[in-house]
Order: C-alpha cells, then structure tokens, then sequence
C-alpha cells in the first residue's frame, strides 16, 4: 500500500499542467523529449541510455534487452521489496508516433517550457507518464521506503505501430523480467473538484482495438476516358464508404457496466 500511495501522489502531481523547470520530474520529462524517438523508425534505445544511470545510482537493478535492430530495446529497472508479496508493474513505452513539424508553433524535441506547460512530441503519449513512473521508483529507492513487493519499471519498445518489438514480444521472451501481480500503465486520470480533493480515479479496464481490413476490387480494365460500369476504383469507393458509414453494436461488459453506475 504505500508503494502504491506514493506512486499514486506522484501521478497527481504529474496530472497538475504546471511544471517548473527545476521539478525533477519535469526535468526529466523534458530530458526524455529531446531524445527523438518516433516511430518509425523508434530509436528507443536513447530513452534506456537516459534512465539507466539514473536508475543504478538511485540502487536499481537494470537489464536493457535488446532487439534485431541495435538502436531499438527495452529498459527494465527493478527495486527490490522483502518478497512477502509478487511484483507491481509499473509499464510505459519508450516511442512516440511522428511529427508534422509544420504545424508546431515550438520545437517538438526541444522539450520548452513555456507558460508552465511542458511542450514537446510524447509530452502526453507517454514521456510525461515514463517520466513520473521513473521518478516514483527512484523516489522509492531515495527515501528506502520498505516494500514487500518489488517494483518493476518498463519501458517498452514499439507500441506505436504495434510492431515485432512490442509487449507481445517481451512477454513471449522476457516474461520473467516482467512478471507482476498487476501493472499500472498507461490510461485512466485522476479528477479533482474544485476543493482540489480526488473526486475519482478512473481506471481503463482495456482500450479500443482495431481490425484491418484489406480490400481488393475487381473490373475490366479500359481507357479512363471510357469508364464501364464495373470500374474497379467506384467499386471500392463504394464499400469504403459502407465501412465508414458503419457502427459497431454496443456491447456493455459488467465490468463496463460498474464503470458506469460509479460514475
């Protein structure tokens, strides 16, 4: 329980936007932004040669796991507990999807802070929640809190595009690694009143998934001055227009289902 009090009051003051430059969470966080890791291509590899110092001077054990691609790994740093109960998983990943610098007002990678806002590519998605993650397991190890679970910290390569690199592929090499009664990652928030108390705290049971669809159209190919009826190309206008147009039936899970009533 006080592992989790702890991480818990760190989350808090991570969901507050100001963050003064000398915070050492923000200062991490903004550490962590300037190290270009978007995916494609990943390069996640910075984001382990950021934390792991920090995390073997705070006492952590860290294992970096390396992949196919030398600049792609995943970081793992454990603290230790007595044992007397399993591991708490504290999961995130390292990548961030790409950038359209056109449309920043601010450098994505130079992690400014401005107006009390961190601004960066992955300030949200996920380096703002790898940067309190880490910083509470550091933390723990600072004030040597005693645990009788070990905490575990990840940061995974590869969820952005869903690729050979990702969780799937860690849990199917590395399960010992990361092995945890429960993790907290990435999702859910924590909203407060306007006495500044915790009204909830919102927890994602699981997130939305995706199906990938490949069309093939079929026509007789001609001259496009002299279209024919059976044209390929309106054919698969048309069903993707029947896919966009579609809804999928609502499904309400009990665990849904209590999310509701709670609120």
């Amino acid at each position: 329980m006080t592992t989790l009090r702890l991480a818990a009051g760190i989350l808090l003051l991570a969901r507050v936007a100001a963050a003064q430059a000398t915070d050492p969470t923000a200062a991490l966080l903004t550490e962590l932004i300037r190290a270009n890791t978007s995916n494609p291509p990943g390069n996640e590899r910075l984001v382990a040669d950021i934390l792991a110092p920090k995390f073997r001077a705070a006492g952590l054990e860290v294992k970096i796991i390396p992949t196919a691609d030398s600049m792609r790994s995943v970081i793992i740093a454990r603290l230790r507990g007595d044992g007397s109960k399993r591991p708490v998983l504290l999961a995130a990943h390292a990548d961030e999807v790409g950038v359209e610098r056109e449309k920043w007002s601010v450098d994505p990678f130079a992690g400014i802070v401005k107006d009390d806002h961190v601004y960066g590519r992955g300030a949200v998605d996920f380096k703002g929640g790898m940067a309190v993650f880490a910083r509470a397991v550091m933390m723990l190890a600072e004030r040597k809190v005693p645990l009788a679970r070990d905490v575990i910290f990840v940061a995974e390569a590869d969820e952005e595009s869903g690729g050979p690199w990702s969780t799937s592929w860690l849990a199917k090499e590395h399960w010992d690694d990361i092995n945890a009664e429960f993790a907290l990652n990435e999702g859910g928030w924590i909203m407060k009143g306007d006495n500044d108390k915790v009204r909830y705290v919102s927890i994602s049971m699981a997130d939305k998934l995706s199906i990938p669809l490949v069309l093939t159209s079929h026509g007789t190919s001609t001259h496009s001055s002299m279209p024919r009826p059976d044209n390929a190309i309106f054919a698969l206008s048309r069903a993707m227009a029947k896919i966009s147009g579609y809804e999928t039936p609502l499904t309400v899970t009990s665990e849904t289902r209590k999310f509701f009533l709670a609120l």
